[in-house]
Formats: structure tokens, sequence, C-alpha cells
């Protein structure tokens, strides 16, 4: 607690020192572009405009940063803090804060980001900012939300070009194009997204028994190579008295991993390797969403609309591995395949009031979700001689969920909002196996929004999430790396959350911003790593928790200091307590990463088209705990910088640096016998690293 509480007294040593600032006068740092009428529009805020608790940024705002498309242009965006909502539960989970001219996007694989992605910056005419939660429908309940409008009838285009660094011999590329433009009587955009990665990390293993003996140290080298490519695609036109939207998506992704360790017991690691160990990791994954919408408001404000979305996924992953002792004598030769393949389908109605100090809005949503998992696992001794034999083991899973729900928002006033709402969900589950769940939950949810002034708003919110099951859990999945093998679950349940939270959004000047949000959730039936009846180790609902914290984002204008620089700080203090059923402690939730903190500093250098800028991301300790072992993953200090221009030809040119001290990651990983109820077995410390990357990236517009 004594985290949140440093936070708390942070922010308000924050909040008042940018107040000072806000009330000195400063001179713009960004010029109004040529021919840009800025004689109504205050002073030093070049292409923005602010009407009561809405404000309006043209797109000559953005013009200092050349962004290349929507996107860019949503992370400039003062005072706002970009959220890509949840996908949970089908289309109707909690929405993002970003809408694209008045709608969310039809998307679930690709999601918000990747639609903002689409719209070339040249597309975008203004960005709306609205706060006070005065947003109905589309997204209800949330403090502080983005419109992106477009031009209609306009053709254009983007390009980007990197080339990223790796190792000390090798380069690869990155492309990414978007083009937007009328077809055939269609607003379409389009996106290609292609990338290639490798990377290469060398660690230092060293394991001790519990008294602290070094038993062995393993040198371990990994190489990894990663391909993806994804086509995606909007269109939009009038059709039957309203408005139709289509998308859709296709995407490959090809991963493999190379892990070579060499193992010297106790001897120096100038000796000869005692043996050695190698597992060839390959992931291969096809993917495509197809969506429409279509949507019709009458002449009283009432709006109708209508989504059918469908995704599919088909994935392999393969690990191939050999252990020899000594080096070149096989003792052991093995492979785990896992497939699955997975469709989602939804339909979704919504009907409610647009325009109006009351805007109900009601709705039905249905979706129906599968999935097919097999997990087969061969594993001979240096003779051939079976050591392990397990046949691939099938396993389907159904969902069938329907979903009924209501939201009010309430505009008691230019300053006050309120919005309530409730859902009411009903789900059946079954698997090949006989097992078969039925669930009914209840979700409510209430918010109140204040707008003290201008500058300042305060929002409380209290709602109860259902969590989405994730089916790959019901079926058997291995690890050979690691060495873990987990039983499959066929009756897990989802985990419920009650969640309180309390926001603040202040903004000074043109560009300063400090939000911050406190939050406490009481959580039933958490998912956590236990022992199974069956005696494996795998996911079960294993009791209560309570999870809380705060979340701080701040934009700091430096002109005060320096013409042209912008400080942006963002800062993560989480806790947990949740009640381990082996050991009868209080720990952290698995997975569970307790601070972050990131701060970027840029400096757009007057009268030029020159920018640079620094990186910070802290060190971060996150916590893990299966049944027989609890791990550790901790990360260093690390460093970034860039520096761009548009000087040459018109295009947006940018050298970055990162890790530039390199990475550091050490995993701790503590056993225990017969599991962490029981006594210390040893420990493994795996003391990784990553050199500094270097990349370059070119980007234009047509």
């Amino acid at each position: 607690m004594r985290k949140i509480g440093l936070l708390i007294a942070w922010s308000a040593c924050a909040l008042f020192s940018s107040a000072t600032i806000a009330n000195t006068k400063m001179t713009n740092a960004t010029p109004a572009a040529e021919g840009v009428d800025t004689d109504s529009a205050p002073e030093g805020s070049a292409g923005h405009e602010r009407l009561s608790a809405q404000e309006s940024f043209d797109a000559v705002f953005f013009d200092p940063y050349t962004p290349q498309n929507a996107y860019d242009m949503i992370q400039r965006l003062p005072g706002f803090v970009y959220s890509t909502g949840s996908e949970a539960r089908g289309f109707g989970g909690t929405a993002g804060n970003v809408l694209i001219d008045g709608a969310r996007p039809t998307s679930k694989s690709g999601g918000l980001t990747e639609a903002l992605r689409r719209i070339p910056a040249a597309q975008v005419q203004r960005i709306e900012l609205q706060r006070g939660a005065v947003a109905a429908g589309e997204a209800a309940g949330q403090t502080v939300v983005a419109n992106v409008v477009r031009y209609k009838n306009k053709s254009s285009g983007t390009w980007t070009l990197e080339a990223r660094r790796v190792g000390p011999n090798k380069v690869l590329p990155m492309l990414d194009a978007t083009y937007a433009t009328r077809l055939m009587g269609w607003d379409a955009s389009f996106q290609l997204d292609t990338y290639l990665i490798s990377k290469s990390r060398q660690a230092l293993i060293t394991s001790r028994a519990a008294d602290g003996n070094r038993q062995n140290r393993v040198n371990e080298d990994l190489q990894e190579d990663e391909r993806f490519a994804a086509l995606s695609f909007d269109a939009g036109r009038d059709a039957f008295d309203g408005r139709l939207q289509l998308n859709g998506r296709v995407k490959y992704f090809n991963w493999k991993a190379d892990t070579e360790r060499f193992g010297y017991g106790t001897m120096s690691l100038d000796t000869p390797a005692q043996d050695r160990f190698f597992n060839a990791n390959r992931q291969e994954e096809y993917g495509g969403e197809l969506g429409a919408d279509w949507s019709r408001t009458n002449g009283a404000g009432w709006k109708w609309r209508m989504i059918a979305l469908g995704t599919f996924e088909d994935e392999t992953e393969s690990d191939h591995f050999v252990t020899e002792r000594p080096t070149a004598l096989l003792i052991e030769d093995g492979e785990i395949i896992v497939s699955e393949k997975s469709t989602e389908t939804i339909f979704r109605t919504t009907y409610g009031l647009t325009e109006s100090k009351l805007r109900p809005e009601v709705g039905v949503e249905g979706a129906f979700n599968t999935l097919d998992s097999n997990l087969a696992i061969l594993v001979l001794d240096g003779d051939g001689a079976t050591i392990e034999n397990a046949p691939a083991n099938a396993t389907h899973v159904e969902e069938l969920r329907a979903e009924a729900f209501g939201n009010l928002v309430w505009q008691v006033s230019n300053k006050l909002t309120a919005d309530i709402g409730t859902k009411a969900e009903i789900s059946h589950i079954s698997t090949d196996g006989g097992s078969e769940q039925t669930f009914r939950f209840i979700k409510p949810s209430a918010g109140v929004s204040y707008s003290v002034s201008e500058q300042l708003q305060v929002s409380l919110k209290a709602q109860r999430t259902v969590g989405q099951l994730d089916f790959s859990d019901f079926a058997a999945s291995a690890d050979a790396v690691d060495d873990r093998q987990f039983s499959g679950n066929p009756n897990l349940q989802p985990d419920r959350t009650d969640r309180l939270e309390a926001k603040f959004d202040y903004t000074f000047g043109q560009r300063g911003a400090l939000s911050t949000t406190l939050f406490y959730e009481w959580k039933d039936g958490v998912i956590e790593q236990t022992t199974l009846p069956s005696g494996g180790q795998g996911l079960a609902n294993a009791g209560n928790a309570k999870r809380w914290g705060m979340n701080a984002n701040a934009n700091l204008p430096l002109d005060f200091m320096l013409q042209g620089g912008l400080l942006e700080i963002d800062v993560y203090l989480k806790d947990s307590e949740f009640l381990d059923p082996l050991t009868g402690e209080t720990r952290y939730l698995h997975d569970f990463t307790p601070t972050n903190v990131y701060i970027d500093f840029r400096h757009d250098i007057p009268d030029s088209n020159w920018a640079w800028g620094l990186e910070y991301n802290s060190a971060y300790n996150r916590h893990s705990y299966y049944i027989n072992e609890q791990e550790d993953y901790r990360a260093n200090n690390r460093y970034g910088a860039f520096i761009e221009t548009t000087e040459f030809f018109g295009v947006k040119t940018s050298l970055v640096l990162y890790d530039v001290f390199g990475g550091h990651y050490d995993r701790l990983r503590k056993f225990f016998e017969p599991d962490r109820g029981g006594a210390s077995i040893g420990t493994e410390l795996s003391e990784r690293n990553r050199d500094m990357g270097v990349k370059f990236v070119v980007s234009g517009q047509f």
C-alpha cells in the first residue's frame, strides 16, 4: 500500500505543478500551418477548438509529428489515454474508447488498433474528444472518448519500410501499406502488414540444490525467427435505408525457435561440455475474419444496429527435442505436437436513442464458439525404445451463449452525466468427453461523471464482469524446454470480478494532461494452477482474490524550459492478494507484475523538420506459480533513443535504438517436493541477455 500512497502524492504534486505551468503565458511551439485560419481559435492552439466538454482537433494540429495514419494521431492526442478495450465474451465486451465516424469498428482479430492504422492521416478531417461519459451505445461508460471523423470521396495512402538489424550481419525488412479510396460506390480502405523478425538470446543457467551448492551450469543459445503477413479491408456505403459496413481480414503467422544448451555440471565452462539439449520449436497459424455491420438512424434519433461477425484460427505447434549425455551420445529423442482449430460466430443487434438527455439502449447478442484440439507425445530412448507414448488426444469444446442487455445514459446537466446498465447472460459449454455446464450471470454497472471545470473531470464507476474462458485450457498441453506438462480441465468456470473505479482527468494548455485511475477489485473463482482430481497439474477455479492499484498518465509540455519539448509518463502500480491453497499463505495472483513505469521524452525542434527523443522502460518483476514451482522473472531498466526528420525527399525518416545498454532478464525458478507446500529441492537461475537493437524506418503518403 505504500506504493499506492507514494503515487497519490506524486499525482497531487504533478497536478499542482502542472496547474502552475498552465497559468503562465507560453508561446505555442507549433505554428499554424500555412493557409489555416486561426483567428477564431484561442491563442496558441492551431487546429484546436474547445467547446465545453468537447474538443476538436483538426488534422493540422498533428502536422509537427508527421503522422502516417489515424493511430499515430490518436497517440498524440492531448489528455487522452488510448484503450483498445476487452475482446472478452463476444463483441459486446468492454469497448475501446475510440470511435470511427461515430461507430465502434466491427472487428475482433485485428482489433481497434488495426482499424485505426488502416486510415491514412490524409483521410482524417478531425478528431473529436468528448469528456464526461456522455457517449451512448458504442462506448457507453467511457469517461473520455475520441471520434475519428474521415473525409468522404477522397483517395490517399501510406507506406512504411523498415530495416531492422539483428546481430552483426543480419538485416530484415518490414512493409506496411494502406490505401483508402472510393471504389464502385463504396468508401473502402485496405491494409497490407508484413514483417520478418529474427532475435537471438544468450543465457547462463545455474542450478543449485536446496543447500545452495551448485549442481550444474548451462550455456544456452536461443535463435528465433518470426514471419507475419495480414491483409485487411473495410468498406462502407449507404444501403437499405441505412449504412452498411463490411470488414475482413486474413493472416499468416510462422514462428520457429531453436534452443541449444550445453551443460558443464560442476566443472568450469572452459572444460568440454558434459551434456547437450536441443529443441526445435515450430508454430504455424492461419486465421481470418469477416464481419458485416448495418445501422440506421431515424428522424427522432433512434438508431438500430445489426452486427454479424465470424472468425477462425488454425494453429499447429511442434517441439522436437533431443538429449545427449555425454555430448554425441543420444539418450532421449522426443516430439510433442499440438494442433488447434477454433471458430467464433457472433450476431448482435441494438436499438437506442442517440440524441437526448435520456439515451436508453437495449439489445441482444448470441455467440457460438468451438475448439478442436489434439495433443500427441512420443519420447524414445537412445536405442529407440519407447519412454512415453501418448497418441493424439482429441478434445472438442462448444459454447452457445446468449445475452440480453439494457443501458441508460442520463445527461443530468452540462456537468453531470450518469450511466447505468445490466446484462443477463446464459451460456452452455459441452465437451466430447460428456462434460456439460450451464452458466447464468447478471452483470450490472453504474457510473457518474462530473465536469468540475473545462479542465477537470471526475468519474466513479462500479461494474461486474465475467471472464472469458480459454478453451485451450480444456485440453492437455506440454512444454519441452521447461519440462512441464499440463492436464486439461473441462470443468473450468468463468471467473467473476466486481470492480470499483475512480478516474481523474485534467488538461492544461494545448498539450498538457494528467489522467489517474484508482481501482479495487473483488474476484471470485479465480483460475490458477493447482492439482486436479486426476492427479495432474492444470488450471482450476481455486478461490477468491482481491486486486487493486493505480494507473497514472501524464503529458507534460516543457516549453517553459525547452521549446517544443514534451514529457510523457505512464505509471502502473498494482497489488493483489490470493490465499494459496497449497501453502496456506497469501501471495500475488499468477503471472502478476506489480510495477511498471514508462517515460518518453520528445523534442520537436522549432523552425526545423527534425525531432529527437529518449525512452525509458523501468525494471519489473513478474511472479508466476505452478504446482511444484515458483517463478520470478526480472527485467532491468531499458533505454531507447530516436531521431526523425522530414528533411529529405518529403518522407519521414527515423533511426531508432532500443535496449541501448542491452536487455537483461533473469528468471529464477524455485522447485519444491511434492508441491509448493512441501520442502525446497533447489533453484534454477537463468541470466539472459539481448543485444541492442537498431531499426531504420522510412514512411510516406500518397
